[in-house]
């Protein structure tokens, strides 16, 4: 009788209890949708990895079965690597101020480290790529080297960032503070060719790479990032001088270390003359003089193996954070370097060992894990895939680049591009799936296949077989040939126009 008595307003409590729990999932809805929205158009985040000078040694190109990157390696397991991607420039100025702006050096008349960005007004009426992301509503911060020293510190100045560490008039932390165990090994004839253990007080923290690998993992942990973000880091080492703590030279004990597998005594009997009139550097002889070859190599080893553990370090911190699921990643080294390969202990060059590149992206929703392309890609093709990934809208009529997205969803899509490196005026080197053609402004060439000849010993320019491919790629070259742009002179940096 009671329980019947009590049912109505047991009824109305229930109802009453229903519209509270509809209110309360509306409101969680509500909050949700106000999340969501916050990000505007639900664009994702970057994360913008820039190595300097680091060659093909690595675990994921195999270019020295010596080096050791498990950290790199993990993350290119993650997303998709392309082990056929090639440098703008063989240089960090050009090289850069391609990839920043999406414009190829041929266009810009950008060709060396001394040319200048902003005295360039094809690149400096470009819009650089933290200035589109700025436009596109990101919040854009950046560390370390992103673009060559000089452009940034003097010329960019944190143009398009909206913060920058440690600040808009200086992109790299400060040397002063390593102490070193020994002299310089060349007996004091180049300190910026110089390489060597820091003291045993000297920590990785301590070093300039380091201390921006710290500030990435800091603003990432932090969970303060404005969202969509734009968050670039930029790695300085295994650029010269080679420094890193003794821990990381331990790592590569001497009397293991083997010469470059690509040397060659006679390499450069086939060679034309022209390669001689680039940019080149008598250091090799130097070295080679002074038994330092295999001391220079193993620390370049050493120095890559610090830049991996920094790099696994930035990665974990995005891993760990509130941004993991929705965050675009790109790493990339911004030229090669050879340790000795036809005779050149530099960049510098249009060969292979001068122009291929680590390149890794991991898009969540795009990429496979475990995925490679040997396709021929570029660094001006980062621009263009961003804007693609993101859904932001390239400049008009700016970008020389390709979206690489085609063959991040299928590695063997139809791809009939090449991937062009230039260095000075009228300077050519292409490289297709299997080629490699070099053209000088004075007409002389190069020809190489990759099938058979991995480290470019056997020159085939002469060999009418090749007529035809070389008829074939020298389509895919420049037909305009923009002059040398305004440079730079130091320290007094007093500007000047190159002749031709």
């Amino acid at each position: 009788m009671n329980s019947r008595r009590n049912f109505p307003e047991r009824s109305r409590i229930m109802r009453l209890i229903l519209a509270l729990s509809v209110l309360l999932f509306c409101a969680m809805g509500k909050d949700s949708e106000a999340k969501d929205t916050a990000r505007p158009d639900g664009k994702p985040n970057v994360l913008f990895i820039a190595i300097d000078d680091l060659n093909d040694w690595t675990g994921m190109l195999k270019g020295n079965p010596q080096a050791r990157t498990p950290h790199m390696d993990r993350l290119a397991a993650k997303g998709m690597v392309f082990k056929n991607a090639h440098c703008a420039a063989p240089a960090c100025g050009p090289s850069r101020s391609a990839l920043m702006s999406g414009i190829r050096p041929s266009t810009s008349g950008n060709y060396i480290n001394k040319s200048s960005l902003i005295h360039n007004p094809i690149l400096n009426n470009s819009v650089l790529l933290p200035e589109f992301f700025q436009q596109n509503g990101y919040y854009v911060c950046g560390g370390g080297k992103l673009f060559h020293g000089y452009h940034f510190n003097e010329e960019v100045k944190g143009r398009g960032f909206d913060e920058y560490f440690p600040s808009k008039t200086q992109d790299l932390p400060s040397f002063e503070g390593l102490k070193f165990s020994s002299k310089l090994p060349l007996g004091g004839w180049a300190r910026q060719a110089d390489w060597g253990p820091c003291h045993p007080d000297v920590t990785v923290d301590d070093h300039p790479d380091g201390i921006t690998a710290n500030w990435a993992k800091k603003k990432l942990l932090g969970g303060e990032l404005q969202e969509p973000f734009f968050l670039g880091a930029g790695i300085f080492q295994p650029h010269l001088p080679n420094y890193a703590p003794q821990e990381y030279f331990d790592r590569f004990p001497l009397e293991e270390i083997k010469l470059p597998e690509g040397y060659r005594e006679d390499d450069l009997d086939d060679v034309p003359a022209a390669h001689a009139r680039m940019a080149h550097n008598p250091w090799l002889k130097r070295i080679r003089a002074t038994n330092q070859w295999k001391p220079a190599i193993q620390a370049y080893l050493a120095c890559t193996a610090m830049v991996d553990d920094l790099i696994g370090q930035i990665v974990e911190a995005l891993e760990s954070s509130n941004y993991a699921d929705n965050t675009v990643i790109v790493l990339w080294s911004d030229h090669g370097f050879q340790l000795g390969e036809k005779e050149r202990w530099a960049k510098y060059s249009l060969w292979e060992r001068a122009t291929r590149v680590n390149l890794v992206w991991v898009a969540p929703g795009v990429t496979k894990p475990g995925s490679t392309s040997a396709k021929p890609v570029n660094l001006l093709d980062i621009y263009p895939t961003l804007a693609s990934l993101t859904g932001c809208e390239p400049p008009e009529e700016q970008l020389e680049g390709n979206d690489l997205t085609a063959l991040m969803r299928d590695p063997e899509a139809e791809w009939d591009k090449t991937s062009l490196t230039v260095f000075g005026y009228k300077n050519y080197g292409l490289r297709s799936q299997r080629y490699r053609y070099i053209t000088y402004a004075d007409g002389t060439e190069e020809l190489y296949d990759h099938d058979k000849d991995r480290w470019e010993w056997q020159n085939l320019a002469s060999d009418p077989e090749y007529a035809e491919v070389k008829k074939v790629m020298r389509q895919e070259l420049p037909t305009h040939h923009q002059p040398d742009g305004v440079t730079y002179d130091l320290p007094g940096r007093k500007r000047k126009r190159s002749k031709k």
